[in-house]
């Protein structure tokens, strides 16, 4: 019965798991279509670069802040984080002392 029991919670977590998924999928779709009307508006506006005003730039934070929670969102869901990058690069050694005449 155990067995059974760690199955239904294994189930139980995948679900909930592609719902966050799904969520953060949708939630990006959304942000995405906000950021491409804000900036098609924002480029219509005869709004000098150095004045901009404080609603705007409020908005474009706002923008950023939501992607960031949705980027970490999406790390924790799809268990991005959880794996450590192994690096594969060249290990480069250096010998100190080495004579290129003797070589």
């Amino acid at each position: 019965m155990v067995g059974k029991n760690k199955k239904d919670i294994k189930n139980v977590k995948n679900l909930v798991n592609q719902k966050h998924i799904d969520f953060y999928d949708r939630a990006l779709e959304i942000l995405n279509f906000i950021l491409d009307e804000y900036s098609k508006e924002l480029t219509r506006a005869d709004i000098e670069f150095l004045e901009m005003p404080k609603n705007s730039i409020a908005t474009l934070d706002f923008l950023i802040s939501s992607m960031v929670k949705v980027q970490k969102g999406h790390r924790l869901a799809l268990g991005l984080d959880e794996n450590e990058l192994l690096d594969l690069s060249p290990q480069i050694n250096i010998i100190e002392g080495l004579v290129e005449d003797k070589i």
